[in-house]
């Protein structure tokens, strides 16, 4: 009768046990690279649009700094990165949401009037065009119901792919990024 402590059953075993290792290990790395907001702009180059990354524009209550812009043909993506680790828990209209991660449970003020701030302050300086608001979760599980501009980094790329209708023009698109840059 074969054992698992024979020889077979142990190299099965270390075998299990290594693989098992490094899955966990790469899994950690990707999760610490994916709270770096350096990865949002890596997914952003592959797109074929201008991306302006930390874009700061004056508030009224004095600067924001805006994650990325992505001027494209179909509109003007305002970007606002969330690196928050866990479970995030919220309504569109909450003022707050909640992040479960283990037993801890954080607050986050909700990010989609964060980013209304952005399109805010961006309109003041390029006046009314098409704004398309954007919440990008880079390390978070969402749960619940949220718009559907409240994306993980995976889906950021084909959101915007997914616009269709031209809203800009050429001159329009360059006239934004030189008021941008």
């Amino acid at each position: 009768m074969d054992s698992i402590f024979s020889a077979e059953g142990l190299k099965f075993f270390v075998v299990v046990a290594i693989a098992a290792i490094v899955i966990f290990l790469r899994q950690r790395r990707q999760h610490r690279l994916a709270a770096n907001p350096k990865v949002v702009k890596d997914e952003l180059e592959r797109l074929d649009d201008t991306v302006l990354s930390n874009v700061v524009v004056s508030a009224e209550l004095g600067m924001n700094d805006v994650s990325h812009v992505v001027v494209s043909t179909y509109g003007v993506f305002v970007i606002t990165v969330k690196t928050e680790a866990g479970k995030v828990f919220g309504r569109e209209g909450d003022r707050e949401w909640q992040i479960k991660s283990g037993k801890q449970r954080d607050i986050l003020y909700n990010p989609l009037w964060e980013n209304r701030k952005h399109v805010n302050a961006l309109e003041e300086l390029t006046g009314p065009v098409w704004f398309i608001p954007v919440v990008v979760f880079t390390r978070a599980v969402l749960k619940g119901e949220f718009p559907e501009h409240v994306l993980r980094l995976k889906e950021l790329v084909p959101y915007i792919k997914r616009q269709k209708t031209s809203r800009l023009s050429d001159d329009k698109r360059d006239e934004i990024i030189q008021k941008l840059h």
